[in-house]
């Protein structure tokens, strides 16, 4: 069991500071990986150890069929169209405000290719260890409209599904909102235990006198809540995750 000390800290992560590879066909950002962190204290935030920003090029480009286990993988698409199709059978096309979870279990392959000749795939992509290894593999979708998540924070991830949301194997809920200018909200974590990690789609917010602009993360640990002003419109994920895992 690894676990953060629960006092209070905060840690602020700029866009810039992220890892950066380009390999033609995709060029990916990651603010967090244990294997190739972009600093040696984002190897991990909790039980999530993984999030990337991928912006695929059009004309069919994306990843092969691949293996995962013991992962539960979420990718929240931003805008363009990816084609999923994996080794249980499950296939589609996860367009814009699509919300893809595959809980890798014991064991599957699956492949993601850009569905567009001319347009690219901005996508994030959100890996959690899971709270029990070896499960059935599972594969769910929503669509989150921009509607749903207009001046209120809407549920994409929880650990029992409420709300419409997808079903995680971990202690981690995942919330998306679009706030307008001079707004506020107050996010209060589920669970004692948790951190808190927010990370700008676009726009510009202030958290504890810190200004944070698109593509910027902020993690907070020991505190019950967060409280966030928006300078403009801004598109908003929260990750409210275990950090004993």
């Amino acid at each position: 069991m690894v676990a953060l000390n629960l006092t209070m800290e905060v840690i602020y992560h700029p866009q810039k500071t992220r890892s950066h590879r380009d390999m033609g066909w995709i060029r990916l950002y990651q603010s967090f990986n244990p294997n190739n962190p972009p600093a040696p204290t984002r190897a991990h935030f909790g039980a999530m150890i993984i999030l990337d920003n991928g912006i695929i090029a059009p004309g069919g480009k994306g990843f092969g069929m691949h293996p995962h286990d013991n992962m539960e993988i979420v990718s929240v698409v931003i805008s363009g169209a990816m084609v999923h199709s994996d080794t249980a059978g499950n296939e589609g096309v996860n367009v814009e405000n699509a919300v893809q979870l595959i809980s890798a279990g014991t064991g599957i392959h699956h492949s993601e290719y850009n569905h567009s000749d001319d347009v690219p795939i901005d996508n994030l992509q959100i890996w959690f260890l899971p709270k029990q290894r070896d499960i059935k593999p599972e594969y769910k979708t929503m669509v989150s409209s921009p509607i749903s998540r207009d001046g209120k924070l809407q549920l994409l991830v929880s650990p029992n599904g409420d709300i419409d949301s997808l079903k995680i194997h971990q202690e981690a809920w995942i919330w998306r909102g679009t706030f307008q200018e001079n707004k506020s909200v107050t996010y209060v974590k589920k669970q004692k235990e948790n951190g808190i990690y927010i990370f700008i789609i676009e726009g510009d917010a202030v958290i504890n006198n810190q200004r944070l602009m698109r593509r910027d993360g902020y993690g907070i640990v020991g505190s019950e809540d967060a409280e966030i002003t928006f300078n403009a419109i801004t598109d908003i994920l929260i990750i409210d995750v275990t950090l004993t895992f």
